[in-house]
């Protein structure tokens, strides 16, 4: 644990030396009972002093949103267990808060870029509106191919199925292995982004979700 939070440190002390201003404003070191979360800030037109985004740029929101989804997926199912521990049931409320926040502001960075691509061009928007299909193809393992720490199908049916003392200890484990995945496209962000929202966006989740992986830890330590 203390050398993946000793990697994420240099991390965020190499990328503070890229240029470019951010379009979102973090909460992060706030306190975990003010939720902090991602903030759009003007984020309805893309930042002209941000480098146009790269593939790598556009693959890291492909890639995150749906794998946020699955987190609220995740987060509501264990909302509807019985006989869960009112500290699970906060994390997974806090998760559904703050991921929510940053899926909204994900796609409207990405809808806010789409309006910025040659009308006509590959994989171009079509009269300056596209859509999220309209997105730059050709992310092949950057994108969904790649989502690290995704829950199965089986996985997510069992936790569906389970209450009590096994639903909890059952998401919280889930929840870990997808964090984990999470910083791994956080952390391939950060450094190979050239975007200044993809890399904070990607900042907040190597500090939240590495808070939120220490909670959740703990929280499996107590478990009866």
């Amino acid at each position: 644990m203390r050398s993946r939070i000793a990697f994420i440190g240099v991390v965020l002390a190499v990328s503070t030396g890229l240029a470019g201003a951010g379009a979102v404003t973090l909460a992060a070191t706030a306190p975990a009972e003010s939720a902090p979360v991602a903030a759009p800030v003007h984020a309805s037109a893309p930042d002209a002093v941000s480098p146009y985004p790269t593939l790598e740029d556009h693959c890291y929101i492909e890639g995150m949103i749906p794998h946020h989804e699955q987190a609220l997926a995740l987060s509501e199912l264990i909302l509807a267990a019985t006989g869960v521990r009112e500290r699970t049931r906060a994390l997974a409320e806090f998760i559904v808060a703050d991921q929510s926040a940053e899926i909204d502001t994900m796609r409207t960075w990405q809808q806010a870029w789409l309006r910025t691509i040659p009308a006509g061009s590959a994989g171009g928007a079509h009269s300056g509106h596209g859509t999220t299909e309209d997105v730059p193809t050709g992310c092949g393992d950057h994108g969904h191919g790649e989502m690290k720490g995704m829950a199965s199908p089986d996985q997510l049916a069992a936790l569906d199925a389970a209450e009590g003392e096994l639903a909890d200890s059952m998401f919280l484990e889930l929840m870990i292995a997808h964090h984990e995945g999470a910083l791994e496209m956080a952390t391939r962000a950060v450094l190979e982004g050239s975007n200044a929202f993809v890399r904070t966006s990607g900042k907040h989740v190597l500090v939240e979700q590495e808070r939120e992986i220490a909670a959740m830890t703990a929280l499996l330590a107590e478990a009866p």
